[in-house]
């Protein structure tokens, strides 16, 4: 079952002086009291199969979306339908910041898991964005500066959480990625107003809003980059501009020499829709039956395989890889 979202109406977020804050405060209701026994316990229910590689999904609620279900979670079917083979289990805590799962309780859970993985597939900042940005501009820093700060403080934070994961089983792989360019449903600029003012302000050029968010908002995507390039056991994946391009923006890219999102614009509504809370991939509109996959959660799933496991040779079959 995915993790419970709030299903927001358009007056709902334009009523509210602060939809940020209130749907991560909503989300952090849910996290266990005894993280670290929730985290080794739901691991431990989880068959491991002799031979096939173990992938564990940690993080926030984006995790969880695309990470829940086992075998019958967005991801898994997505490597399952080009012919790969794994088994995964899911760890992941809606609401949760990178600062959270720095903390022992947390890291020491992470470390149960991360013994019996083969790969970690982490997915943290983006409430960290949430819970940081909004104070950042009240402190009347620029767009700029609170997006630095942002990616100082995420990358001290999963740095932590990697050592970790590596003095727990040294042969573990991590990767992650930052998301991709979401907000944008109708009534979804809330969200972003809230999270960085300063895009909209009268220092701003008009018309100039989106780009200066994306701006600082891509910059978690660098917070990965930046590890992978430094740590032998993380890998560097992006699905930047997947949904944008799967909703037809001739102005964004896949191409892995040209990748991009368009920056004057967010990620397509039908991507990213209020029923999701803006910033968790939509998953409603896939038909588990077999029907349609054109829902966010296999959208970007389905580039996650593209850019990462179908370059695994343990995990996804040569013949099948994706160029």
């Amino acid at each position: 079952m995915k993790v419970a979202l709030l299903a927001l109406s358009c007056s709902t977020l334009l009523a509210n002086a602060g939809p940020a804050k209130d749907l991560l405060h909503e989300m952090q209701k849910s996290i266990p009291k005894d993280v670290e026994k929730w985290i080794a316990d739901k691991d431990a229910k989880v068959k491991r199969a002799a031979g096939v590689p173990h992938i564990v999904v940690a993080g926030d609620s984006w995790a969880d979306v695309v990470g829940e279900g086992g075998s019958e979670s967005f991801l898994m079917k997505r490597l399952a339908a080009h012919g790969c083979n794994a088994t995964s289990s899911n760890i992941a805590i809606p609401g949760t910041t990178s600062g959270m799962w720095a903390t022992a309780p947390f890291s020491a859970g992470l470390k149960v898991a991360a013994k019996g993985a083969d790969y970690v597939y982490l997915m943290l900042g983006g409430n960290d964005c949430l819970d940081l940005m909004p104070n950042c501009a009240q402190e009347k820093k620029s767009a700029a500066e609170c997006g630095d700060s942002l990616v100082a403080n995420a990358t001290a934070n999963v740095n932590k959480l990697l050592a970790a994961i590596h003095e727990a089983n040294p042969k573990t792989r991590v990767v992650g990625f930052g998301y991709d360019t979401m907000f944008g449903a109708t009534g979804c600029g809330a969200i972003t107003h809230e999270i960085l003012p300063q895009c909209w302000s009268s220092g701003v050029p008009a018309g100039s809003g989106n780009r200066c968010f994306n701006t600082e908002f891509v910059k978690i995507q660098g917070v990965f980059d930046s590890l992978a390039k430094t740590l032998s056991f993380v890998d560097e994946a992006s699905i930047l501009g997947a949904t944008q391009v799967a909703g037809g923006d001739q102005k964004a890219s896949t191409d892995p020499t040209n990748r991009h999102i368009d920056m004057d614009k967010m990620g397509p509504g039908k991507y990213w829709p209020l029923t999701g809370a803006c910033f968790h991939p939509g998953f409603t509109a896939c038909d588990d039956t077999g029907g349609s996959t054109d829902c966010g959660a296999n959208v970007v799933m389905e580039e996650f395989h593209k850019v990462y496991w179908s370059k695994q040779p343990s995990v996804c079959p040569s013949s099948n890889v994706v160029v």
